[in-house]
């Protein structure tokens, strides 16, 4: 019986896969504030790491990726966070779609279809 060679599906590295269970399990923990993304440890209850996303590459505080160089599962979260968030037009703080409103026409601040988080919302009176 002859065997065909195929191409396996290409499973994602384990620390990929770390890093979309930490985006699943503590997505209402990461946070974007002051142009980086602070996503916690999974090891150490009160440790956040800084990771930023940059058009060079990425970094993050953490150990393996001082160490190794590559890009560890603080960094897989923070770019699955950022791809399912979106820039409020008032603070640039990132935000899920549910969590942001959409300005309305008569607005003299925002252009129509901008989006808000709640605190702008109620501090420019929307």
């Amino acid at each position: 019986m002859a065997q065909t060679k195929g191409t396996a599906p290409e499973h994602p590295s384990t620390r990929e896969a770390r890093g979309l269970a930490l985006y699943r399990d503590h997505a209402d923990e990461i946070r974007f504030e002051r142009g980086v993304w602070l996503v916690p440890s999974l090891s150490e209850a009160t440790t956040v790491y800084e990771v930023r996303l940059g058009t060079r590459g990425a970094s993050c505080e953490c150990r393996d990726h001082g160490f190794r160089h590559v890009d560890c599962l603080h960094i897989h979260a923070a770019t699955v966070a950022r791809a399912k968030t979106r820039e409020c037009a008032g603070c640039s703080g990132r935000f899920r779609g549910r969590d942001l409103v959409e300005v309305a026409p008569d607005s003299l601040t925002f252009f129509e279809g901008d989006e808000l988080c709640r605190p702008c919302v109620r501090a420019h009176g929307l």
